[in-house]
């Protein structure tokens, strides 16, 4: 359970967003820690995460002020990685109070690493806009169960290896209606992670479709 309750802010874009690494919803409170739990959803170095995960306090002119991180992130135990703690915030913010940030989270993430934690900006500067607009179009698709269509489209990525998703469609079907019927399984399997696609490129017809490994 978050450490501190999102509040509602005409300032910014609170909201919830539906986590299926984590089994829960999860709140945020601007677009930016919206996109950022999305890429998580996609990160397979990522276990689980916890937004408003718990409270410490720091001094500021001789006074203890609270504060709650954004987001505590767990990794997976084959990476070896501690838990860490993101900070997520513009860019354009972090330039305008850049004193005040640095003298709060030098203190913040000195408390940190003595509890066995790592700590991280995180900014729109580190999202790739091509891979965020392919997420979001397969996290459309995660809530579909049609077991005979997955297990068909697994069938022939299995027996052919890699295709382009024009190539794959046609061997499930040359139909058009029933191409149409399998493309968003596609996505739910690749979303899933047992499809794979360049993340970094824009997905297409000629985008090239195989079978995950992870």
């Amino acid at each position: 359970m978050p450490a501190r309750k999102i509040p509602k802010n005409y300032r910014s874009s609170t909201g919830i967003f539906q986590s299926y690494k984590n089994n829960q919803s999860i709140a945020y409170e601007s677009l930016l820690e919206r996109d950022f739990y999305l890429l998580l959803e996609f990160n397979q170095d990522v276990a689980s995460y916890e937004e408003q995960p718990f409270t410490i306090r720091y001094l500021r002119n001789n006074t203890s002020y609270k504060y709650t991180p954004d987001c505590l992130v767990y990794f997976n135990s084959n990476n070896k990685k501690l838990p860490c703690v993101f900070e997520i915030k513009y860019s354009s913010e972090l330039k305008e109070k850049k004193a005040f940030f640095e003298e709060k989270f030098n203190q913040v993430e000195q408390y940190l690493l003595e509890n066995d934690m790592d700590f991280k900006m995180f900014t729109e500067l580190d999202v790739d806009p091509t891979y965020l607009a392919n997420a979001k179009l397969l996290y459309s698709y995660a809530k579909l169960q049609n077991q005979r269509l997955l297990s068909s489209i697994l069938n022939i990525s299995s027996k052919y290896g890699e295709l382009s998703l024009i190539e794959l469609l046609n061997h499930i079907s040359t139909d058009r209606y029933i191409q149409a019927e399998n493309l968003p399984y596609v996505w739910h399997l690749v979303f899933q992670n047992k499809l794979k696609i360049d993340m970094f490129s824009p997905i297409n017809n000629q985008t090239i479709i195989g079978l995950s490994h992870a």
